[in-house]
């Protein structure tokens, strides 16, 4: 093995962490201090000590951590491609998949097992639901999903499903025994056809450490355990990795409390926070040298950080040399606010930025539909990460469905949409029911025909003309009306069929506001239609020549030039539904997160008001931007008075009578 200059490749922190000897080490690793780099010349050191890759145990939450992590260690240790570099690595669940058919048989797991993807597990609890709930209908029972999630955060959590529902989805407390019931069948089936899901593995995992006689094995198979993001644990991990380590004590974990931001998959800070009073002598390092970002992004990433009162106090420190302020720009709206990021990252674009080196995060997906209309009109492609494009979204493509067939009444497509979403109409039935309608011609007959169909078709059937009724009767009114008639309807099944509805109200309440600027129902589709065709002409350009839009969770761990965060409103950010203190540091260690993305250009932009329907609502800054010093930001000083175009291609003149609070049109925060 070649060799390495440990004392010149690494910096004093990291040099400390990979040389430390045996017993438990907490390794504290800053946004961008080089965690990986660290971890994996940690591994390399023990490896050129002599250890034996194979009692060395590495845990990651990707596999293609793992991965780059074993190419980084055959790469620093000159390892032939050839030759076998036999450490353990990977996913707390692909290590446990590989254990399980080793030692499972001693807690009665068959090696042969399959293992359910998410997919799987819906269908087998769909039809275990349908046993529970057989005088129920469809549309009053909970989607498989519900019962997955529930379960899954029970068990990740170490709590009843009773806990596990009131935390996930509290409007079905009332189904609990049925939750209870079914999650039992679900254990039961699961086990008669030699089947686990992903959280059985972790679960039997655990409880291979707990068997008298596996435990010894497992205490004896590595002599050292290195774990990565270990802030992301849950509860069943962090057992896991305490039961492995006990034997020896040689624990090293890595990672950051103030970026656990997954509590909603059950990861609980605590795990970190506790670690050093779980492990007795354990020594703390921290990783404080920040190789990412400007001396100012870090000097706001501290001070936003420094007002959660539950976290081990760290203080990044920036190698970079001195650059600009971050930038914190306030719009009128959020039609503004859309203008001005594509506008600015227009500027960025021309001036030789890369598109894939600019990102515009946000703390929800709703937050984006003003600006992929801005971003559209401009031709500027982006890529959203973690999810679709707003009007690729399944929600919002069944609510315009109605719209459609409104406007359309031969739409086949659209027709098909709707009558997928109802009970008893199958394909056949379909098809069958969008002939009469081709044969009646007009929306006015098709409301005054009777079709012949089976009962619940027929009941379902009714319920659709009935809703298109009301959306004849009221068409001369605004689109965003009409939506608003469409979502009534639609809420109950959205609730049934989704698992995250109230984030998908959300969207649908940004299509409201978007659609309130419409009179016309033709001119609203054609737009529409537009922004389709945008989709999927962007959706077949190389990436790297797109821009990428992403919320701030799906971010973690990347980073960019140039960082737009939008919607830093009270409204959004933190979220209106954490109210309790421990969700309130979550949601500014989010916002710590986001900003520490940025490498050199960092704009934080929030609207004073927000376009509804019926008017506007006037919006706050994000409390998290009111608690830090307003000297660590560059206040945008815009022309008082601002021409912008709104996604509607209508052109808008910024008041030019605003009071101006010393920085152009724009209040301070210190205003508020």
């Amino acid at each position: 093995m070649k060799q390495l200059d440990f004392k010149n490749e690494l910096n004093k922190e990291q040099y400390e962490v990979v040389t430390s000897g045996k017993g438990p080490h907490l390794v504290l690793a800053g946004a961008g201090s080089g965690k990986t780099r660290t971890l994996t010349y940690r591994a390399a050191w023990l490896l050129g000590q002599g250890v034996p890759p194979e009692k060395v145990l590495l845990l990651t939450f990707t596999n293609k951590a793992a991965n780059e992590m074993i190419e980084r260690v055959r790469a620093l240790l000159a390892v032939k491609k050839n030759d076998k570099l036999p450490l353990w690595a990977g996913t707390f669940h692909s290590v446990a998949n590989r254990l399980l058919r080793i030692y499972g048989k001693e807690i009665g797991i068959r090696p042969d097992f399959t293992i359910l993807d998410s997919d799987d597990s819906d269908k087998l609890l769909k039809t275990i639901s349908k046993e529970f709930f057989s005088n129920i209908s469809e549309k009053n029972k909970p989607a498989p999903a519900l019962f997955r999630e529930t379960i899954s955060f029970a068990n990740n959590s170490k709590i009843s499903i009773a806990e596990s529902l009131e935390y996930k989805f509290p409007e079905w407390l009332s189904l609990l025994e049925y939750f209870e019931k079914i999650a039992a069948e679900y254990q039961r089936r699961k086990k008669l056809s030699n089947v686990l899901d992903f959280d059985d593995l972790l679960l039997y995992w655990k409880m291979m450490t707990e068997h008298p006689d596996v435990a010894k094995i497992l205490q004896k198979k590595w002599d050292y355990v290195l774990v990565d993001e270990y802030q992301d644990t849950n509860t069943i991990q962090a057992e896991i990795v305490f039961n492995l380590s006990r034997g020896h004590n040689n624990i090293l974990a890595v990672g950051d409390d103030a970026q656990s931001i997954y509590s909603f998959r059950a990861a609980d800070i605590k795990n970190i926070l506790e670690f050093p009073t779980k492990f007795d002598n354990c020594q703390i390092h921290k990783l404080e040298t920040n190789y990412r970002s400007t001396p100012e992004i870090l000097k706001l990433a501290n001070q936003i950080i420094s007002h959660n009162g539950n976290q081990f106090i760290k203080n990044l420190k920036a190698v970079k040399g001195a650059y600009v302020r971050p930038e914190l720009v306030a719009l009128r709206s959020n039609v503004e606010e859309a203008w001005f990021v594509a506008d600015r990252i227009d500027q960025l674009l021309d001036s030789g930025t890369e598109p894939k080196k600019i990102a515009v995060l946000f703390r929800a997906a709703h937050l984006s539909q003003s600006l992929e209309m801005e971003l559209n009109k401009k031709g500027i492609a982006y890529e959203m990460r973690g999810g679709l494009r707003f009007f690729e979204r399944a929600h919002v493509k069944d609510v315009l469905a109605y719209l459609k067939v409104l406007g359309n009444v031969r739409d086949e497509v659209a027709w098909l949409r709707i009558l997928e979403m109802y009970e008893g109409i199958g394909p056949v039935t379909a098809q069958q029911i969008y002939q009469e309608i081709i044969s009646q011609g007009e929306i006015e007959n098709l409301l005054a025909a009777k079709i012949e169909l089976a009962a619940k078709a027929g009941s379902s059937w009714d319920k659709i003309m009935s809703l298109l009724g009301k959306l004849v009767k009221d068409k001369q009114q605004n689109v965003g009306g009409l939506l608003n008639i469409i979502i009534n309807d639609y809420g109950e099944y959205l609730a049934e069929k989704y698992p995250d509805y109230k984030q998908r109200e959300d969207d649908l309440d940004q299509l409201v506001i978007f659609a309130s600027d419409y009179e016309s129902l033709d001119l609203f589709l054609h737009e529409i239609s537009l922004q389709e065709t945008f989709s999927g002409r962007h959706s077949q350009q190389d990436s790297r020549d797109s821009i990428i839009l992403s919320t701030v969770h799906q971010a973690k761990g990347l980073e960019w030039d140039a960082v737009f965060v939008i919607g830093m409103t009270d409204q959004a950010f933190p979220h209106p539904l954490c109210v309790r203190q421990e969700q309130r540091e979550e949601e500014r260690r989010l916002f710590y997160v986001a900003v520490t993305r940025a490498e050199k250009n960092l704009y934080l932009t929030y609207p004073l008001s927000m376009f509804r329907y019926d008017g506007h609502k006037s919006l706050k800054p994000s409390p998290f931007i009111l608690d830090v010093d307003s000297n660590l930001f560059q206040h945008n000083e815009l022309s008082r008075s601002v021409t912008y175009a709104s996604a509607d291609g209508v052109e808008y003149v910024s008041d030019p009578d605003c009071q101006d609070s010393g920085d152009g049109f724009l209040p301070d925060v210190s205003d508020w």
